[in-house]
Order: structure tokens, then C-alpha cells, then sequence
């Protein structure tokens, strides 16, 4: 029998002791000086057998990292939510997050700008993160890193992984930079390689020093394709001026878009969103070097994939080198391929928007249905040469278990695809695409309940389409539901991320605006009233219809009587009234 490495060395006194007479053990044979040497071996057993078992627990110290975002939360910046699908997608490949301690800030870049988001966070982060020490802080993007490299002093000592892609040629001087190279060379010259017919490039940015590091090498890259193509840049206007221009473009010109987030007047709008609106106002294909950016109609190009930069930010979470120069690469929207005939689509490409066929679709619930055929195959078989006897009944209980099997399953199925259709059709307005009367009630609710808990004001803006019985009888129902039609997205158009329109009702609207006093309201009111003034209709036989609307403004504050849904809805429905009753094409608040 082996002696354990860890067990204690016991040394026995080579004299021996005898008991004495009266000692309780005496009758048994143990001197006072083995019972206590006994007593002291069953102690250290003891003591080395809960070491034993505690060893494994204080070997495996948990691995702290703190990550640094720049743009904000997954619901407000799209990029953000790419990255974390990379990241998730990286750390779930690796099955190591149990020996990881994760703990993510977020700098809210994307809605209140650089230098409001870095305010205050470092107290913040002092405060909050006291009593931890992290073993690595890593910062994604150029807000989070200026900020902490601007701080030698916070979290001293702690090693800082730098990914930076939104600056060119910076890098920090107390950490691992790793810059992804963004090469505009590429991403302009995809333009000419899959659209020939193209001569004339509208570059869309924006006036900061961040933007025109991107815009002068933009510039840089122009100068190789000077032959094939004519640049304009669009980086001093307004993004109304951007989408009338943008409107008036026409074949052999494109669009090459970057992340803009402000325009010269100081409006500030997601790049995602100014892509959505550019696609559906302009008629010509843009291209793009961000991966955020390439939404449906927008074709995409060469870009800096958000998704890969997440995968990046996981490899040194779990202490690997992370691959960057594999997060730009080709990326393009199927459907604004197909709808522009793009042509000479790099092989290396990725797609997105793609629709797949049924085989594709349900790749893995095939290869499931087959594997799972085989093996009952394999199973029934071996089940007929072992109960010979019993086939016949065995083979009719297996497939009366897979009829019904197949008929749960087509239930289910279409059961979801029909609560699916219910809950859409009963939230939704068939023909603008907006929400509809019960789906803005309930959101009237919600708000109203979240301004009496965080004291701040609701307002409320009834719009009403003025004359337009006269429009449907006059030009037809047609021009009528393109009028209807207009107007909502004259709402969309004008709205923030925060707010929400919805058809209430034939010609009328109501538009919800949290967070926002009456006078605010009253100026978006006087702003969504011009827009429509210069909307014009195409009636049934070609004729140019002009709109107006009228306005009703309501709104609820924390100091004021506590609203309900109706009685909002109720106050600014008689401001709308009024408007109508003093001549229309105005704005009456309540």
C-alpha cells in the first residue's frame, strides 16, 4: 500500500511506554503518550483529506475582463447589436464562459454624442468597480478608447486591449492597439468592378474630424478611379437637403454612404436609419464600407464587419490572438443586387437578405429527419431478427407514433403561423405599415405609466388629412390611399427613434412623443404641418393634388393632473377640432 506525498510524517518514540494501572486504557494496552499520537495521525488525515477536496474550488480562479462599448445598448445602435452577436457567437464556440467573468459598460455615442457619453462615466466606473480587480480591460471603438487611454490613472496596472476602427493612424501609448485597416481603395473600387455603367459617386458625410479622416480617404482612393468616375461629396448639408438631392439622382450615378451621425444643421440620426430613408427615396444603387449600414436596398460593398469585430473582442476575452485581418470582406443585400443587376460579384462575398430555398431552409431538420430514419431503421431491424413474432405489431404501433407525431407537429406549426398573423394584422395598419388605433392605445398606456414613474412629460399630436372627402371624390379612392399614405410617411420621416405614429382612423393620425414638453411638441407639430404642405399627390388621371393637415396638440406633465390614454387622446382631439374650426392647415395645442 502506497503512502499519499501529502499525507504528514508521524515518528514514533522508539521507547516503549507502559500503562499505568489506574489510566482508563490501561486494561487495553495504550499508554497515554499512543493514544495521543493516535489521536494527532487522525487529526492530520483529517485535515489533509478536506484539503484534498478543497484544492480543485481555490485552483480555478475565475478570469475577470471588462469591456468598454462606444456606441450604446443593442436597441439603439445596430452596430452594437452585430458585435454582440459576433461576440456571443465566439465565446459559444469555445464552451470557456464558465471560467470568465464578463462585465460590459456602455458609452451612449450613438443618441446624446463623443463628449455627453464620456461625461461622468469615469466616477461611475470608480465607484462601481472598486472592490474588483480585472485581469484585462478591453475598449471597442474610438469613443471607449479615448477615453480610457486619456485615463492612465483608472483601473492602474490592469493590461488594455485597444479595437480600434472608427480613427485612422491613432493608436493608444499604454496598451495593445489592434487597428482594423478600412481600405476605401476597396470599397471603391467595388463600384466600377459590379456596376460599369456607373460614372458619378456622391460621397455622403458629415463635417466632424472623425468623419473626415474617412471622407479625405475617400479622396485618396478617388484619385485611382479619377478616369472612371466623377466624386461629389455631400458632407456640409442637411439631411433634408441630403434625401431632396439624394431623390433627384438617376442611373449612372450611386451613392457612396459612411456612418454619419449628424448633419451640418446638428440634427442627429442613426446611420442605419439615414440608410433605411436613403433607399427609399433614392433610385440609385448605394454602396457602403460599414456593415451596420447594409440593410434591405442597400447593396453593401466592401466593409468593416461589426460581426467579426465581436468575434475579435471574444478571442482576447478567452486570451487568443484575434484574427484582424479578416474583419473587412465583401458583403452584399440580395435583393438591391438583383433590383440594380449588379454583375462580377466578388466569389468571397457573404450575403444577406438572401431568400433561401426549403432545403436550405431546413438543412438541419432534414439531416435530423434522415438521421433520425436511419436509426429507427437500424433499430426496427434489429428489433425483427431479435422478436420475429412481434413485427407486424411493432411496425404498425411505429407508424401510427409517427403519423401523429407528424400531425402535432403540422398543428403547431400552423397554429404559430396563424397567431403570428393575428397579432400582426391586429397591430398594424394594412396599408400605411404603420401601428393602428389598439396598438397605439396600449403604447399610450405604457408611456403615460413610465412618465408618472420617471417624472418627466408626454405629448400627443392628432393629425387629420384636411379635405380629403373632397380628395376621394374628386380624384378617386386611389389617389386618396396615396394621400393617406404620404402623410405616414411624413410621420415616419420626421419622427426620433423614441416616438411612434400610428393610423387612428381613416384620414387621421396620432403621433406619441415621450420625454417631450408642449413646446416642444408644438414645434415637431409646425415642422410635420410644412412637410406635408409641400407633399404633392398624384391623382387617378395625372393631376398634382396639394395637401394640408390640421393639428391637435395635447400634453400630460408630472406636475399636472394624472392623464389616461382617453383623456390624452380626448384633449388633443378637441385642439384638432378647433384647428379644423378656425380654417385648417394649423396646429392648436390643448
Amino acid at each position: 500500500m502506497q503512502t499519499s506525498p501529502y499525507a504528514p510524517v508521524l515518528h514514533q518514540d522508539s521507547t516503549p511506554t507502559m500503562p499505568h494501572r489506574d489510566h482508563p486504557f490501561a486494561a487495553q494496552g495504550i499508554g497515554s503518550r499512543q493514544l495521543w499520537r493516535r489521536l494527532l495521525l487522525g487529526c492530520a488525515l483529517l485535515a489533509w483529506a478536506l484539503a484534498a477536496m478543497a484544492a480543485p474550488t481555490w485552483a480555478a480562479g475565475e478570469r475577470k475582463v471588462l469591456v468598454l462599448y462606444s456606441l450604446g445598448s443593442d436597441s439603439a445602435s445596430a452596430w452594437q447589436s452585430l458585435i454582440h452577436k459576433g461576440l456571443s457567437a465566439e465565446l459559444a464556440d469555445n464552451r470557456q464562459t464558465s471560467a470568465l467573468g464578463i462585465f460590459e459598460e456602455r458609452f451612449d455615442a450613438v443618441r446624446v454624442g463623443d463628449e455627453q457619453a464620456q461625461a461622468g462615466m469615469e466616477q461611475y466606473l470608480r465607484t462601481k468597480y472598486a472592490h474588483i480587480q480585472f485581469d484585462a480591460i478591453i475598449t471597442e471603438n474610438y469613443v471607449a478608447a479615448r477615453f480610457l487611454s486619456d485615463r492612465p490613472d483608472l483601473f492602474r496596472g490592469v493590461p488594455r486591449h485597444y479595437m480600434n476602427h472608427g480613427r485612422l493612424n491613432w493608436s493608444p501609448h499604454d496598451g495593445i492597439a489592434y487597428q482594423v485597416q478600412a481600405s476605401f481603395e476597396r470599397a471603391i473600387g467595388v463600384i466600377p468592378q459590379v456596376a460599369p455603367e456607373v460614372r458619378h459617386v456622391v460621397v455622403i458625410g458629415d463635417s466632424t474630424d472623425r468623419m473626415q479622416e474617412s471622407v479625405n480617404g475617400v479622396r485618396d482612393a478617388a484619385g485611382i478611379y479619377a478616369r472612371q468616375l466623377r466624386f461629389e461629396y455631400w458632407d456640409h448639408l442637411t439631411y433634408a437637403e441630403i434625401f431632396r438631392r439624394a431623390a433627384l439622382l438617376r442611373p449612372g450615378s450611386a451613392i457612396f454612404l459612411l456612418p454619419s451621425y449628424h448633419d451640418s444643421a446638428g440634427e442627429r440620426r442613426r446611420p442605419v436609419d439615414i440608410a433605411r430613408r436613403l433607399a427609399a427615396t433614392t433610385q440609385v444603387p448605394i454602396f457602403t464600407n460599414w456593415e451596420a449600414i447594409v440593410v434591405p436596398g442597400v447593396v453593401g460593398g466592401y466593409v468593416v464587419s461589426a460581426e467579426r469585430i465581436g468575434r475579435a473582442i471574444g478571442a482576447i476575452l478567452l486570451q487568443r490572438k484575434p484574427d484582424i485581418a479578416g474583419i473587412p470582406g465583401y458583403l452584399f443585400d440580395h435583393g438591391a443586387t438583383q433590383r440594380f443587376h449588379l454583375q462580377n460579384i466578388p466569389p468571397t462575398a457573404q450575403w444577406v437578405n438572401r431568400p433561401r430555398s426549403v432545403f436550405e431552409e431546413y438543412l438541419w431538420q432534414i439531416l435530423a429527419g434522415l438521421t433520425l430514419i436511419v436509426l429507427e431503421g437500424v433499430l426496427i431491424s434489429a428489433l425483427v431478427f431479435a422478436l420475429r413474432g412481434r413485427r407486424q405489431t411493432l411496425l404498425a404501433l411505429h407508424n401510427e407514433r409517427n403519423q401523429l407525431e407528424a400531425r402535432v407537429t403540422r398543428r403547431t406549426l400552423e397554429l404559430m403561423a396563424a397567431n403570428t398573423k393575428l397579432e400582426q394584422l391586429a397591430t398594424t395598419d394594412p396599408l400605411t405599415g404603420i401601428g393602428n388605433r389598439r396598438r397605439m392605445t396600449e403604447q399610450i398606456n405604457k408611456e403615460l405609466e413610465r412618465s408618472r414613474r420617471f417624472k418627466h412629460s408626454l405629448s400627443l399630436l392628432m393629425v387629420d388629412i384636411d379635405h380629403f372627402k373632397d380628395v376621394n371624390d374628386v380624384y378617386g379612392h386611389e389617389a386618396g390611399d396615396r394621400a393617406i399614405v404620404a402623410v405616414a410617411r411624413a410621420l415616419e420621416g420626421g419622427m426620433r427613434n423614441i416616438d411612434m405614429a400610428s393610423r387612428f382612423g381613416g384620414e387621421e393620425f396620432v403621433l406619441l412623443m415621450p420625454e417631450t414638453g408642449i413646446d416642444v411638441a408644438i414645434g415637431a407639430a409646425e415642422r410635420l404641418r410644412a412637410d406635408v404642405a409641400m407633399l404633392r399627390i398624384e391623382g387617378d388621371n395625372g393631376e398634382r393634388i396639394a395637401l394640408t393637415v390640421s393639428i391637435g396638440v395635447a400634453s400630460s406633465t408630472p406636475d399636472g393632473p394624472p392623464d389616461s390614454a382617453s383623456s390624452l387622446i380626448s384633449r388633443a382631439d378637441k385642439a384638432l377640432y378647433q384647428a379644423k374650426h378656425e380654417g385648417r392647415d394649423r396646429v392648436v395645442s390643448a
